[in-house]
């Protein structure tokens, strides 16, 4: 049996947007084009740490598209998983929110790891306190003292900057 090239076509597109290399690349790079142009904005001590963050996750996200594109394998989109993709999302977006008003990177790095850790399937609240005031901790170190990054006021920054 013979297609028509615009049913050929159409299906071929209908493939490449359920692709979650597709999906998950662009993303990427519209994750980070957005880190950029906010990192841009920042003193120029502040600057460079995000803003090559953001530029390797542009890299990353351009990558896995267009390889996905040029892929002959098709990896359908997981759509029975959305609804834990968009949680994760709602608590990255609440990290940052906890960012810029003031909650601190501590608490708001605790919060968030502790919510990534309970949706990929850790449900000991304890052992997720203790993992997540770790991971925040060493991250602070790790920025803070190491990569000199200075991070957002918080209400707890008597104690330490940016805490």
């Amino acid at each position: 049996v013979v297609m028509p090239t615009s049913v050929k076509s159409e299906r071929a597109t209908r493939r490449v947007l359920s692709d979650v290399y597709v999906w998950t690349g662009a993303v990427l790079f519209a994750f980070g084009a957005g880190a950029a142009y906010l990192a841009i904005g920042f003193d120029p001590s502040s600057r460079t740490f995000p803003l090559v963050v953001s530029i390797i996750m542009m890299l990353a996200g351009g990558g896995v598209f267009f390889q996905a594109l040029s892929a002959h394998e098709h990896r359908p989109l997981p759509l029975h998983e959305f609804g834990t993709i968009g949680l994760a999302v709602i608590a990255i977006v609440l990290w940052g929110l906890g960012l810029a008003f003031g909650l601190g990177f501590l608490l708001s790095t605790i919060a968030l790891m502790m919510a990534m850790l309970w949706l990929s399937g850790l449900r000991t609240p304890l052992r997720a306190l203790v993992i997540s005031s770790v991971i925040a901790a060493v991250a602070y170190g790790l920025f803070v003292m190491v990569l000199n990054v200075h991070l957002p006021p918080s209400f707890l920054s008597f104690i330490a900057p940016g805490l």
